[in-house]
C-alpha cells in the first residue's frame, strides 16, 4: 500500500471495513453468518432445513442475505436486523493494529470507509481497531439506504404526480418490494461517487471481495483486492 503513497496520481482511498481491516481468521463473518441465520429461523419463520442454502444463495444474488430477504418480500425492520445480527458478535477478538494506524495515518490522500454494514457495527469495528480517527468518513448501510419515511414521501409524491391526469393501469396493485442499495452494485459504486464527491480515476478501492472489486474497476475505480490475512500484513495485488 506504500505504493500509494504518492498523492500526485490519487487523491482517494476507499476502503472496505469487514474483513479487509482485519483478518478473516478471527471468525467475525462465520458468527455474523450464524446471527442471520438465527434471524431468518426465528424472527422470519423460515423453515430451518431451508435457511443455511436461503441464506448463501441469496447472498451470492442480491449482494447480501438482507437484501435478498427484503425483495423476496420478508417484512422486517432494518434496525432490528442489524441488532440481532450484529449485537452478539465476538467484538473482543479485534484488537488495536498499530502498524495499519501508523500506514494510514502516513499517507496523504482522503480516506473513506465503505462497508454493507449498519453504522453502528462500523464505528464499534474502528473502535476496537483503533483507527476511529483514521478516515474522513464512513459510507455504511443508512448512507446508501435512507429512513423509510424519506422513501415513503418521495413514493407519495411519486404517485400524486401520476395520478395527476387521472386513474393508472394497476393503481390498486401493490408497490413492489424497495430494493437494498449495497455492493456489489454497479449502483453503489454510483452512490459513493456522488456522496463522496469522487474522481473514480484518482480513486482506489480495496476489498476483499473479487466481486465487489469487479463492480468497482466498471465504476471507474483503481481497486486493490486485499489477500489474507489482512491489509497491514499481507501482499497487495492489483
Amino acid at each position: 500500500m506504500e505504493s500509494y503513497a504518492d498523492g500526485a496520481r490519487f487523491d482517494c482511498l476507499l476502503f472496505d471495513m469487514d474483513d479487509t481491516l482485519y483478518p478473516l481468521s478471527l471468525g467475525i463473518n462465520l458468527a455474523c453468518r450464524k446471527n442471520i441465520q438465527d434471524y431468518m429461523l426465528h424472527k422470519l419463520q423460515i423453515e430451518e432445513s431451508q435457511v443455511p442454502k436461503m441464506c448463501l444463495d441469496l447472498y451470492k444474488e442480491y449482494g447480501t442475505t438482507m437484501a435478498g430477504l427484503k425483495l423476496l418480500g420478508y417484512d422486517f425492520d432494518y434496525d432490528d436486523f442489524h441488532a440481532c445480527v450484529h449485537g452478539t458478535l465476538p467484538y473482543e477478538k479485534l484488537k488495536p493494529d498499530p502498524v495499519l494506524r501508523q500506514l494510514l495515518l502516513s499517507l496523504p490522500q482522503r480516506k473513506i470507509i465503505f462497508t454493507n454494514s449498519d453504522k453502528a457495527h462500523a464505528a464499534r469495528v474502528l473502535e476496537k481497531l483503533g483507527l476511529e480517527d483514521c478516515f474522513e468518513g464512513i459510507i455504511c448501510f443508512e448512507t446508501l439506504n435512507p429512513p423509510t419515511e424519506q422513501a415513503a414521501n418521495e413514493q407519495k409524491n411519486a404517485d400524486e404526480a401520476d395520478t395527476d391526469g387521472g386513474s393508472r393501469e394497476g393503481f390498486d396493485d401493490p408497490a413492489p418490494p424497495r430494493g437494498i442499495l449495497c455492493k456489489p452494485s454497479l449502483e453503489s459504486m454510483e452512490a459513493v461517487i456522488e456522496i463522496a464527491k469522487l474522481d473514480a480515476k484518482r480513486t482506489v478501492f480495496f476489498d476483499d471481495s473479487a466481486r465487489n472489486i469487479a463492480a468497482g474497476k466498471a465504476a471507474g475505480f483503481h481497486t486493490v483486492i486485499v489477500c489474507q490475512p489482512g491489509l497491514s500484513s499481507c501482499a497487495l495485488c492489483n
